[in-house]
């Protein structure tokens, strides 16, 4: 409890992140949790990554050789501090606090791909997919990629995606459409093309191929180009419709090519302006061959690069393997966003700005974010690529209906207790389970008879629900769990389960926050019997600096009728809730019993840039951002 603020306040540390933003020290640590103590909190949460550190969303967010050029210090930090996880708990039990572990069982890497043929900063780690080699994954799916979440299989899918390529047809909304596309919370991106655009001819439309998706040349064959303006219903990546009417649409046909099937990926570039002209690639780019459509992956993401062009080339010429090495990043970058979203040629920071140039040597991310960070995935680009086929599984997602899945999440559990947690906090969030159609996926084989013994439907031939299908992923996730309550009381540990608004009110949706956005497992488990498992809860719903109580009202009134503890999170950064308005709101809801301080650390190389409580310095020396430090006393006053 905190003077003036009448709740507990625990601080919560993301470990990874931080030791990749700045070379920790010897004493980092420590210097940290004194910090800590000396606001007078009781217990600090620690987000831990499961072993081997799996790649995040964000590909700076990995472990990268210490020579990069990225500003990424994960390497150098890990072998001056040794096991960072024990070093928190150890650290924080030194000072007097509880250390709670934040665990995410699904957070098994894989963010980002290299090019087929390049060769990974760490062998061994890594696996084949649409794009190129999967990289940064956690330490068991290496050895068990089969165990990741799999796609249901399309009937002929071999032969469809074989087929050489005649035709693709581009589909441009016309009316107005909107979509969030940013963290602000008045970001709205509004399209609304002027009229003029029905009869404006595309222009500088070229077509490129590539069959390593690195890099694309210009394609030289046949083509020609049809344009015409339809109304018709338009649809997102799942199939599901956008609007309640038929919208106009420019579609553009580009006929009479003969693209061979070794060429297996492709990109369309055009010169008009990109807020010109707005679509869905995951829906709204089709491609077509003799037999029929063809399957095809679309993205409007460019990657980027961990050493620029220039030094690629000096390392050629001075006979060193660099030059075919790969790292995801690019220094010199200020905003690693701005080379991976859709964007006009020349724009964002850096000397190698400009997905239209970029993409030529380094091809695209596919499946990145989803359908798009903020929702469905509307998109004003300019340059786009397609990729044959389907991703088989989810990027990095365990798949929970399998044993050896959940007995090795049981053993990070295990793990933790020996090196001494005092309780562990399961979230489901992660950034693995990227896929913008993702309502196909959940067809292991587990599930799919779990499925036919539930509802007496076999889902590989017959139409699943796909909320049913996330339930009986849900089940498996419940068994894991009972599991891991059993062995935390065994040794006196504390139980604490993330709960999400979507569980009481599921729907298919990628909109933030639902059970299909892009952070989300897609799995809906039984809120109520994780209730029951629990000791305490925490609700990770995103307020956006306004506290509503209206979210998660069922499950914090049962929790409240339990008499459990409920921590709610107060977003430092990324959720803008150090406000006043937040605070005095969140006193109010007697149901709450604490507030999560979400994340302390200060990532320096981040997209805001991010900003937390304490930053540690370039020498290791940890110390407190004045200007936050000032909010939080403010708000939450020192506790007790």
């Amino acid at each position: 409890m905190s003077i003036g603020f009448p709740k507990n306040v625990a601080p919560v540390i993301d470990i990874f992140p931080d030791l990749c933003g700045v070379p920790y020290r010897y004493g980092s640590i420590r210097n940290k949790m004194e910090l800590l103590a000396q606001l007078g909190y009781r217990r600090v949460y620690l987000v831990i990554s499961l072993p081997g550190y799996p790649m995040y969303s964000n590909p700076w967010l990995s472990l990268m050789n210490p020579d990069n050029q990225a500003g990424n210090y994960s390497i150098e930090s890990i072998l001056s501090v040794g096991d960072p996880v024990f070093e928190h708990i150890y650290e924080a039990h030194r000072v007097g606090m509880e250390a709670f572990a934040v665990m995410k069982p699904y957070e098994g890497g894989g963010g980002y791909t290299i090019p087929h043929g390049k060769q990974a900063s760490f062998k061994n780690r890594s696996l084949s997919c649409i794009g190129g080699e999967r990289v940064g994954l956690d330490s068991f799916l290496p050895d068990h990629g089969n165990m990741r979440v799999m796609r249901k299989p399309i009937p002929n899918y071999e032969q469809l995606i074989a087929q050489p390529i005649t035709r693709l047809t581009l589909s441009f909304c016309l009316d107005q459409v909107e979509e969030r596309m940013g963290y602000d919370r008045s970001d709205v991106y509004a399209s609304k093309p002027d009229v003029s655009l029905i009869n404006y001819p595309m222009t500088g439309l070229q077509l490129w191929t590539s069959v390593d998706n690195g890099t694309y040349q210009l394609y030289e064959g046949s083509l020609e180009i049809r344009e015409e303006v339809v109304v018709k219903p338009l649809f997102d990546a799942n199939g599901l419709p956008l609007f309640d009417e038929p919208k106009r649409s420019r579609e553009v046909h580009i006929t009479k090519l003969n693209i061979p099937s070794d060429a297996s990926y492709l990109a369309i570039t055009m010169e008009m302006e990109q807020e010109q002209v707005v679509m869905i690639p995951y829906s709204m780019i089709r491609v077509y061959g003799d037999l029929g459509e063809i399957p095809v992956t679309c993205t409007p993401y460019v990657r980027n690069e961990a050493v620029t062009h220039e030094d690629k080339k000096a390392c050629h010429d001075a006979g060193s393997d660099a030059a075919d090495s790969f790292q995801p990043f690019s220094p010199g970058t200020e905003k690693w966003f701005d080379t991976t979203y859709p964007i006009k040629d020349g724009a964002g920071s850096g000397s190698n700005s400009g997905a239209k140039s970029l993409f030529k040597r380094n091809g695209f991310e596919f499946e990145w974010y989803g359908a798009g960070i903020w929702g469905k995935g509307w998109m004003g680009g300019t340059c786009y690529g397609i990729a044959r086929g389907k991703m088989k599984y989810m990027k990095g997602t365990h798949c929970e209906a399998y044993p050896e899945v959940r007995e090795y999440w049981l053993d990070v559990v295990k793990k933790l207790i020996a090196v001494g947690i005092d309780g562990v906090d399961f979230r489901l969030q992660n950034h693995s389970g990227m896929v913008s159609d993702y309502v196909n996926y959940g067809y292991n084989e587990p599930i799919v008879e779990a499925y036919r013994k539930e509802y007496g439907i076999d889902i590989l031939t017959e139409q699943a629900d796909p909320l049913n299908v996330m339930r009986i992923r849900g089940d498996f996730y419940l068994q894991f769990v009972t599991d891991a309550a059993h062995v935390l009381h065994e040794h006196h540990k504390i139980v604490q389960i993330h709960f999400h608004d979507c569980y009481e009110n599921p729907q298919i949706s990628s909109s933030f926050g639902e059970l299909g956005f892009w952070a989300m497992p897609k799995v809906l488990p039984n809120w109520e019997k994780l209730i029951e498992l629990a000791d305490e809860i925490t609700i990770k719903d995103y307020n956006w600096g306004t506290y509503r109580n209206t979210l998660s009202t069922q499950i914090k009134d049962r929790v409240a009728a339990l008499r459990k503890p409920l921590w709610v999170h107060c977003y430092i950064a990324q959720g803008d809730d150090l406000r006043a308005e937040f605070v005095e709101a969140v006193v109010r809801d007697d149901r709450v019993t604490g507030v999560l301080l979400y994340e302390i650390g200060h990532n320096p190389y981040a997209y805001n840039p991010w900003v937390g409580l304490i930053e540690v310095r370039s020498d290791g020396v940890a110390v407190f951002n004045k200007e936050v430090l000032e909010k939080v006393v403010a708000l939450f006053g020192k506790s007790s």
